[in-house]
């Protein structure tokens, strides 16, 4: 290969290596986002369901007037 060829090639392949790791760190990051978003939500829900079930009701007298 000439000089002017390899040359030629060089901003080529580190474009190429650019848009792939570009594209993989959408992709990872939006893996590792979405995952850890679901996560804090099942734990915000199954907190939320914990307490709602604790959670009882007084038992109340019915007045009743005569």
């Amino acid at each position: 290969m000439t000089r002017s060829a390899k040359s030629a090639l060089v901003p080529l392949v580190v474009l190429w290596l650019a848009v792939h790791a570009a594209l993989l760190a959408v992709i990872l990051g939006a893996k590792f986002l979405f995952t850890k978003t679901v996560l804090v939500t099942l734990l915000v829900m199954g907190t939320l369901a914990f307490l709602f079930t604790q959670i009882r009701a007084k038992p109340r007298r019915l007045i009743h007037n005569p």
